[in-house]
């Protein structure tokens, strides 16, 4: 019949468009369950009368909300009927280089004894917040999930191993509060699993995305025990390249398994003053809820004292179906679908549909096809950061991210038409598909070697779309589409959108607006295994498929340009400090924003103002203005020793801040190169750091946390001429005098390292 290959395309396409639709969905957690549900259930409600004390101030280390929220989880965890303790601690980490970081931290920590403990079971979450944020998602969103999440467990009968709550401090300044755990505390020993929950955003699924040695035997019981897990070994492999770190990564260091569990979307309010409990989707802290409950339960019961120590990789198939097969089945898994390959070649050779040449002629269009898309979306989305007011001011991704993620992709899978047109013109249907399949295979035996925790991403997939390729693309040659063509490509793309199609979307979540470029190139590599469907829609004889994809993401993309701007409940990001130097007698304001706001602009009455000489750790300073000196003091610092030996000068010092700062920052300004060095009792050993030498680092360190009576520094310097020293410290709140009025309710201070902050510093020659 005539009409026929068109009923055979549009059912195609409303198929798939319902496959990955109902897929994206999948990605969402799982609705809150009341306060009125049984005892032994979790509820996200009960959970949200605890946010509500926890995050109801911001509470970085040292500070008075702090001090509050310690007291409240020390009160409810005796309700609880645990016996908490607070382990307090100096710590410095090396981790992150210089300048270290370094802090005076006060973990909360209580067990939950078992009947026959084999090994015990930690439940990890960080109950600091960074300054200026309340914190309600990060991490206040872990802390209630663990209260609840503990009352539960003690409405039911008791587990064989021991509960550990690990409440850590300072993990925002650097994962102190856990190292101190598993440096100093003596149940350290005790761990035979961790389980850690922490957010970098307002809401989303909660995945677990990293693991510790040997997953295969806690993620075999994740499987088994969460209601709707979500995991993908992928994660762990992109979480350890780009260098994240939470509180788990102490337990790793240490050889403890462990599972790692966040949300991360709606990331405009992360680290920001709108971090609220209105703003957070109670929805993600009961599927964090879920795991931690689910998990403590589940390993309660198991014999740790032996999990084994085998890797796995894993992922989820349809919806919370998660699977897993053992790590040394990648490279055989690989050569199979090599195979696979290699035969469905020879058939295509065969039918005289492909040679190898063409072949990698369609490699080669692919790999430009994918470079092309890269370039323009993320081109496209420098252009709307860099003209859209509002989109110029926020740091990471706009409040309404999903609207510009839909706009972008559908630009992507524009642009990948227009270049699978542009190059059908020049290859035929088969060869295009095999080239952009040999890329795959080639990512495939990539990850096998070298990432195989991904490899389950390139071969299931492409092994279907081979299947597909060739009963119907190969197959039928130049004849139209029949019913049973398309029933037969929809039904081998299901493992492709099963797996393929939730990795663009989770770039998009974890990348942001910034970095659109890698999102747009992973829509652009998923497309390459829908080449044959768009054949189907007749993609590569006309433009209606890209003018389709194109048309519908410039609705979109008006829609998101017309709906993002700034309320009370998404202020606008605005930074504002105030800075005594006391040595020059001078103080200032300063600013990281590239464009300020009318409140903001008011201290800054020239364009630009002065070039920012004031320098604040892990910012860069845009702007500083002259500001009236008001009479602070700045941080002490007292020589207690100083002692010249061998061309070595060892000295020994108290600094402290004279206005009692939570916060310090210490460094050496002179040239003299730092061999050793202890910081409140924590020695560092400072031979061979060529690499910071290179790189002309200063030696210094932060320190959060800091007591009234400061702590004690010893220094020992090449003793090579006078040894120069800048102390700055920190409070996270301008001078109420100097503030010219109260700040709009729709502007709110980031970022929270200057914002809103006051700075003194001072310096010395001891």
């Amino acid at each position: 019949m005539a009409w026929s290959p068109r009923l055979a395309a549009a059912l195609a396409l409303l198929a798939l468009l319902a496959l990955v639709a109902l897929r994206i969905a999948q990605l969402s957690p799982p609705d809150v369950v009341p306060a009125s549900a049984p005892p032994e259930v979790f509820s996200a409600e009960r959970a949200r009368a605890h946010l509500a004390q926890i995050a109801a101030e911001p509470r970085p280390t040292g500070s008075a909300g702090h001090r509050r929220a310690r007291d409240y989880l020390l009160a409810e965890l005796s309700k609880l009927g645990v016996q908490p303790e607070v382990q307090r601690a100096s710590v410095l980490s090396r981790q992150w280089g210089l300048p270290y970081d370094a802090a005076r931290v006060e973990n909360i920590v209580a067990r939950l004894p078992g009947a026959d403990s084999t090994r015990a079971v930690a439940l990890v979450a960080h109950y600091d917040s960074v300054p200026g944020s309340p914190g309600a998602a990060d991490d206040g969103s872990g802390v209630a999930a663990l209260l609840e999440a503990l009352r539960a467990l003690k409405s039911g009968p008791p587990l064989r191993n021991d509960v550990l709550l690990l409440f850590t401090d300072a993990e925002e300044g650097g994962v102190l509060g856990g190292k101190a755990f598993m440096d100093e505390h003596p149940l350290r020993g005790e761990v035979g699993i961790a389980l850690n929950f922490d957010a970098r955003g307002a809401g989303g699924v909660v995945a677990m995305f990293d693991t510790g040695p040997g997953d295969a035997f806690p993620v075999r019981e994740l499987a088994s025990a969460a209601a709707y897990p979500v995991a993908s070994s992928l994660f762990p492999e992109v979480a350890r390249r780009m260098g994240h770190s939470t509180d788990l990564s102490v337990f790793k260091r240490a050889g403890i398994p462990g599972l790692n569990f966040a949300f991360t979307d709606d990331a405009a309010h992360y680290h920001a003053p709108s971090d609220t409990v209105a703003n957070l989707d109670l929805r993600s802290v009961q599927h964090a809820g879920d795991y931690a409950l689910s998990l403590a339960r589940r390993f309660g019961a198991l014999d740790l004292r032996d999990p084994g120590r085998g890797d796995a990789v894993y992922f989820n198939t349809w919806g919370a179906h998660l699977v897993s097969h053992p790590i040394g089945w990648t490279l055989p898994i690989a050569a199979l679908v090599t195979c696979l390959f290699a035969g469905v070649v020879l058939h295509a050779a065969r039918r005289r549909a492909a040679s190898p040449g063409r072949i990698a002629a369609g490699l080669l269009a692919f790999l430009a096809l994918l470079l092309g898309v890269a370039a323009a979306v993320g081109g496209l989305a420098w252009m709307l950061r860099s003209v859209h007011p509002a989109l110029r001011v926020m740091p990471f991704e706009p409040y309404n991210a999903p609207a510009y993620r839909l706009a972008l992709a559908l630009a992507a899978l524009a642009a990948s038409a227009a270049g699978y047109r542009f190059f059908r013109r020049r290859l035929g249907a088969c060869e295009l598909a095999l080239g952009a399949l040999l890329l795959w295979l080639l990512l495939l035996a990539a990850a096998s070697l070298f990432m195989p925790g991904a490899s389950f991403y390139f071969a299931w997939p492409l092994a279907f779309t081979l299947l597909g390729l060739a009963a119907v693309t190969i197959r039928r040659g130049d004849a139209p589409p029949t019913l049973a063509d398309a029933a037969v490509l929809v039904a081998t793309a299901v493992p492709a959108v099963a797996l393929a199609v939730p990795g663009p979307y989770l770039f998009f979540v974890a990348l942001g607006l910034p970095k659109a470029a890698v999102p747009a190139l992973a829509v652009a590599l998923v497309f390459g295994l829908f080449l044959p469907h768009a054949e189907l829609l007749g993609g590569g004889r006309s433009p209606r498929l890209s003018l389709a994809f194109g048309v519908s993401g410039l609705a979109a993309l008006l829609v998101a340009c017309a709906t993002t701007g700034f309320t009370e409940a998404r202020p606008r990001p605005a930074s504002l400090a105030y800075a005594v130097d006391a040595a020059a007698g001078k103080a200032h304001w300063l600013s990281a924003d590239r464009d300020l706001d009318p409140w903001t602009a008011a201290y800054f009455p020239d364009d630009r103002g002065q070039a920012p000489s004031f320098a604040v750790p892990f910012v860069r300073v845009t702007r500083q203005g002259e500001a009236p000196a008001l009479a602070l003091p700045a941080p002490s610092l007292t020589v207690l020793g100083d002692v010249r030996r061998d061309g070595v000068r060892a000295l020994r010092l108290r600094v402290a801040s004279s206005r009692g700062a939570p916060w310090l920052f210490a460094e050496v300004t002179s040239p003299n190169r730092v061999i050793r060095a202890e910081v409140d009792g924590k020695g560092v050993e400072e031979r061979g750091r060529a690499a910071d030498a290179k790189r002309d680092v200063r030696w210094g360190f932060t320190y959060m946390g800091l007591p009234p009576e400061g702590i004690e520094w010893s220094l020992e310097v090449e003793d090579s001429g006078p040894i120069e020293i800048r102390l700055m410290d920190q409070t996270y709140e301008l001078p109420r005098e100097l503030v010219r009025g109260p700040r709009p309710r729709e502007i709110m201070g980031v970022p929270y390292r200057l914002a809103d902050s006051t700075f003194v510093s001072g310096s010395f020659r001891p």
